[in-house]
């Protein structure tokens, strides 16, 4: 099983150092990665600290901060396999964690015990609510600061579940974690007696996917490649199933064909399910965008729908013209009407029909685009999730509440 997780929290409460703790307790850090580090560490006369095994770049350690959103893949004690992404919690760069929150499964909220919760902490767990990440684990770190006393875990468990509370999450796991000593994070500690929980990859090895599998077919093309007989139209099943022999419907290009072939590269198979990427011969010639479905269940192309959106960048108002991006699909779009503004740290329904909002705000919005396959997320969440774009910066993302 491979599962999408996303690391968030404020600034310095310690998301990369916990990244690194699982890499290096589940030896998954190369040796030359290491060896590079060891170089810079020695260069630049830091500490050594795990969170330096994600810095991408050699100025970020010089400024011990994460400027860009990371993706590493980890192995779990039962063999699962975890993508992690890790996101910054500086306010000018929150707008990275959309990408990652976008395609979680679970999110990880990273709360200091010396500090508690903060501004980054409130709003990237309304964000992360916002786009329908239903499971929610908190590691409360930087227990070895508090000299791991149970009173400093319960103070923040008590502050966090408020805040959790209000946004609609009622069954959550806390652990008090040291990603630095490594306490709770992959090995249990003997530490803190008084907790009996399990430990971090404990909690992720016990997560399961939502399961898409009795859903409705939708299969999102990334490519096509080569021509005639040999050309293969190359995507992702997002829910449902396929086999050989299925009559497919293609939106919004409106083209029908029958599955000839199907290959999971690199062995042909009879049949693919949700979360397989394939490779397809089709009698028809889709485009990078298109979704097909089963023609007794085919997905609509709409041009409008409604969103809740939350803005990280700027201003949005009414007649503003767009992109959006859902699955592989980019459209043209406009905002066509601002139904409600939304307070981005508590959730609070602030203001009604207006003609604007402001950066760090959300709303429920109308959308008016081009053809565009999207499903309301409440059904396939594959398809529920999008990220509107001003050029080409991501300005902010929302979940589909409303097609057509």
């Amino acid at each position: 099983m491979n599962l999408n997780a996303v690391i968030v929290g404020h600034v310095d409460h310690g998301k990369s150092t916990l990244i690194g703790r699982l890499l290096y307790d589940s030896e998954t850090l190369p040796e030359d990665r290491l060896a590079e580090i060891q170089r810079l560490l020695e260069e630049y006369k830091k500490r050594f600290e795990f969170a330096y095994f994600l810095d991408s770049f050699e100025e970020e350690l010089k400024e011990e901060r994460t400027i860009d959103t990371t993706r590493v893949l980890f192995r779990g004690k039962g063999g699962n396999y975890y993508t992690i992404v890790d996101v910054p919690g500086h306010k000018e760069f929150i707008k990275n964690m959309l990408t990652g929150a976008c395609h979680a499964q679970v999110a990880v909220l990273v709360v200091s015990a010396p500090e508690g919760v903060q501004e980054q902490t409130r709003r990237h767990a309304f964000l992360v609510h916002m786009l329908g990440v239903k499971n929610i684990i908190v590691v409360v770190n930087k227990m070895d600061l508090e000299t791991y006393q149970q009173a400093a875990f319960e103070r923040v468990k008590t502050e966090t579940s408020a805040l959790l509370s209000s946004l609609g999450y009622s069954q959550n796991i806390f652990i008090p974690i040291s990603a630095m000593e490594g306490d709770n994070v992959y090995l249990s500690s003997e530490r803190m007696p008084w907790y009996q929980g399990p430990s971090l990859i404990q909690v992720l090895d016990s997560t399961e996917p939502e399961e898409t599998g009795e859903k409705p077919l939708r299969f999102v093309v990334q490519d096509v490649y080569g021509a005639d007989s040999e050309r293969v139209t190359v995507g992702r099943v997002e829910s449902g199933a396929l086999k050989t022999g299925d009559e497919l419907v293609f939106q919004p290009s409106n083209l029908r064909g029958r599955v000839n072939k199907i290959v999971i590269f690199p062995k042909e198979v009879a049949k693919a399910t949700s979360g397989d990427s394939i490779g397809i011969h089709v009698d028809c010639v889709p485009s990078r965008g298109d979704v097909a479905g089963l023609y007794s269940n085919q997905p609509a192309a709409v041009t409008s729908f409604l969103g809740e959106v939350a803005l990280l960048e700027g201003t949005l108002n009414k007649g503003d013209k767009l992109e959006m991006k859902c699955g592989t699909k980019r459209a043209s779009c406009e905002v066509a009407e601002i139904h409600q503004r939304i307070n981005s740290e508590t959730g609070e329904v602030i203001g009604r029909d207006i003609d604007r909002i402001g950066e760090n705000e959300a709303a429920t919005i109308v959308f008016r685009s081009e053809p565009v396959v999207v499903e309301p997320f409440s059904e396939i969440p594959e398809l529920g999730r999008f990220i509107i774009t001003r050029g080409k910066k991501n300005i902010g993302a929302g979940v589909i509440l409303e097609n057509g």
